[in-house]
């Protein structure tokens, strides 16, 4: 029920002692994520994701959240999605009515305002609010786009949100740009365009949607040079460049900051600032041959063309090129100093090594680590604040 217009605040202050008269209630609780979004519906109805344009992620917008869930009387509990109609949107506005036009950027309230228009349009339950107050499991296609859209946001890192078994939760279709269609439109369309004009082109069958369809690459300062290489969900820092080819970044998986992408980076892997991939390089996901051991390189690595690595690494580390360290590989230890230096042991035992490179001996073709200039010269450049990558390659 819509409260009488007088008990909307008329001022900033009147604003703020709603808010912290609420967030002090029973009702409140700080949601990990929250946004407004509107559903995307296959021709024939089937649910394939959620247009999420502005996120919030933990301590972001708080006051919103507590306006949201005040009026729509929200249990802060596991996973919330409310289905909300143009009345319940015209009231959550009345309660920022006094920040309109005071010349600053509010992207919920724009967002809410878009939302109004769309219920105007479409079907009933097109625009949805979401909040998700537990990291439970993946719930349905909401929260579960949700959590991918908070990783690509930067609200959380790769490995710190529940998602287990979230490809149940999300159905495959084809896409054609960010347009889902489900199996049946998918046979009318092949069976128009082959007695029309042959016009069909889906550019993908998948469960998540692009990471160029859904968020501002361009404000989140990255250069990806083709859509196709990366899902939605992944983790870009600031500055990755992810090139065409062998090059690809999974979801809940990417880079801290500004790095170099010509290899494949798998589910669960975070790469460190100032780390190249190099063509054709791959690292092995928790999805991938059963590992459960999250890879992660350091700042100043280098995994150098058609390497492979199923360890975590250090700093200033160096995988030799056609060099695959996985796991359960036979190491020969040549680092003076190192508490291993002289013996063979499986790779799983340098997990977090800094400053080494990883080899194949030119003469007897067993895998070695050992310290090279290289590795003394990356480390230095991190101590002294420098990135061994081009920065010109990196600048927006």
């Amino acid at each position: 029920m819509n409260q009488p217009q007088s008990t909307y605040p008329a001022t900033v202050d009147a604003f703020k002692q709603v808010v912290e008269d609420f967030k002090a209630s029973a009702g409140y609780k700080e949601p990990l994520l929250f946004a407004v979004g509107s559903r995307v519906f296959t021709g024939n109805g089937t649910l394939a994701s959620v247009r999420y344009p502005v996120v919030n992620g933990p301590g972001q917008n708080t006051a919103s959240a507590a306006i949201w869930m005040k009026v729509l009387g929200v249990t802060p509990a596991g996973v919330q999605n409310i289905t909300v109609s143009a009345a319940q949107l015209t009231e959550i506005l009345a309660y920022f009515a006094p920040f309109k036009n005071d010349g600053k950027y509010h992207g919920n309230v724009i967002a809410l305002e878009q939302a109004l228009e769309a219920t105007k349009s479409g079907p009933a339950n097109r625009v949805v609010i979401t909040f998700i107050f537990d990291d439970i499991d993946p719930q349905g296609v909401e929260d579960s786009t949700l959590k991918l859209y908070g990783l690509s946001h930067r609200c959380f890192k790769p490995n710190q949100l529940n998602l287990t078994k979230v490809f149940t939760k999300l159905p495959n279709v084809a896409w054609i740009g960010d347009t889902p269609m489900d199996a049946e439109e998918v046979e009318q369309s092949l069976m128009s365009a082959a007695f029309g004009d042959g016009s069909f082109a889906p550019h993908m069958v998948d469960k998540f949607p692009l990471y160029v369809h859904r968020i501002n690459s361009l404000k989140m300062g990255v250069r990806i040079t083709d859509q196709h290489k990366v899902r939605l969900g992944a983790y870009l820092g600031e500055g990755t460049t992810l090139m065409p080819g062998a090059s690809y970044i999974n979801f809940n998986a990417g880079t801290e900051g500004a790095s170099m992408v010509e290899g494949r980076i798998s589910s669960s892997v975070l790469v460190g600032a100032g780390t190249d991939i190099g063509g054709g390089a791959s690292t092995l996901g928790v999805l991938s041959g059963g590992n459960n051991v999250f890879i992660s390189l350091g700042r100043n690595c280098l995994l150098e063309v058609n390497s492979a690595l199923g360890i975590p690494v250090g700093d200033a580390v160096i995988v030799a090129a056609e060099t695959a360290v996985m796991a359960s590989s036979r190491v020969s230890v040549q680092i003076e100093g190192h508490p291993l230096n002289g013996k063979v042991v499986k790779a799983a035992e340098l997990a977090g090594i800094n400053a080494a490179t990883f080899r194949r001996n030119d003469v007897t073709g067993a895998l070695e680590v050992l310290r090279t200039g290289r590795n003394i010269d990356f480390a230095k450049k991190l101590e002294d604040g420098e990135d061994i990558l081009n920065s010109d390659l990196h600048k927006n």
